[in-house]
């Protein structure tokens, strides 16, 4: 029997101006120190065919004796510090991680973060579903939760360490390499740097299937055969490529009509930090120059996963590239297909 056409994509979207004003608070990053491209490309880690179409010129790679808590507990406590917000009122704390295999087993990370900080958090939870959009997720999902509770402020903490034997960083796709790191955010009811105006979310449940496993013996994750794979039996590629794009651009759309500012209003907008390449792509559908992206600063990152627009986020501040009234617009993209955007606009 033939199924049945999948249900019509519609983004979710809130107004987050409907309630009480939220605002981020404080932003920080916590990076190892980055190895050049050029070393990888030297010692034969990474090929130079890769390299020219990536187009970052060094990678952060943690030491072997760091961990993932590590990183994101330094993320959390730099972010903490750099705001008035007492950690006591700080009552959420969400943290998201997409590549499981470098947690210790049956720990809770969250719960850990929360202790460091001096929280005493009434909820912590972790979101790990391999998609780098949830970074952007659980900032939305915190907003949801002050905006629903009597809670002054919420800690939302995104990081990933990519280690071999699970994974090469460097061959899993040619467009981007995956970096360690971690980036946190404070979100509260007082008064800081950027007040969050909308957010939206959408997944595609049919694109799932181009990140599905198939026996490869490349890479330990090989993600260019996964999607050759769905491409030769599921789906067309220029069909996959509209998908994404509609999808993407609806769930953008929508934020930036609940916060009512268009993308000519946006200064910044905080995409995925994939390659030059892949860059491109979100540049033709946004009709931006590169110059209203952070490239400059994930050339020297590379791609930390889900805290990508956190750590540009902390850059931007950090580097008074932006002035009151400024809009940035943070875009999670990721395997689900997941898309995520928010809008904040600088005080």
């Amino acid at each position: 029997m033939a199924q049945p056409p999948f249900p019509a994509l519609t983004p979710s979207a809130t107004d987050f101006t409907a309630g009480a004003a939220l605002y981020i608070a404080s932003a920080a990053a916590e990076l190892p120190p980055a190895l050049p491209v050029a070393d990888a490309i030297r010692d034969g880690s990474y090929s130079q065919e890769s390299a020219d179409i990536a187009g970052y010129s060094a990678v952060t790679i943690a030491e072997e004796s760091s961990t993932i808590f590590d990183l994101a507990s330094a993320a959390a406590l730099s972010a903490t510090a750099r705001t008035t917000v007492p950690s006591t009122d700080i009552r959420s704390v969400l943290f998201v991680s997409v590549f499981p295999f470098t947690h210790p087993a049956l720990y809770n990370i969250p719960a850990a973060i929360a202790e460091s900080v001096r929280s005493p958090c009434a909820f912590a939870t972790q979101l790990s579903n391999a998609s780098c959009a949830a970074g952007v997720d659980a900032l939305v999902m915190a907003g949801h939760r002050l905006l629903v509770t009597d809670e002054r402020a919420a800690l939302v903490v995104a990081g990933d360490l990519w280690r071999q034997p699970h994974i090469d960083r460097f061959n899993c796709n040619p467009n981007f390499v995956f970096a360690d790191g971690a980036a946190a955010v404070v979100l509260s009811r007082d008064v800081g740097y950027a007040r969050l105006l909308s957010g939206a979310t959408l997944t595609d449940p049919t694109l799932s299937g181009l990140h599905a496993d198939v026996p490869t013996a490349r890479t330990p994750v090989d993600i260019t055969a996964r999607a050759r794979a769905f491409f030769e039996t599921r789906m067309d590629p220029d069909e996959v490529h509209a998908r994404l794009e509609a999808a993407l651009t609806s769930t953008i759309d929508a934020a930036l009509s609940l916060a009512g500012v268009s993308m000519d209003d946006v200064a910044y907008a905080l995409l995925p930090a994939i390659g030059r390449t892949f860059l491109q792509r979100y540049l033709d559908m946004l009709k931006i120059p590169i110059s209203r992206t952070t490239w400059d600063y994930y050339a020297t990152t590379s791609h930390i996963g889900p805290g990508d627009q956190f750590s540009a986020l902390t850059y931007l501040m950090d580097n008074d590239r932006c002035g009151s009234g400024d809009v940035i617009l943070l875009i999670g993209e990721g395997v689900g297909f997941q898309f995520s955007v928010a809008v904040l606009e600088v005080q």
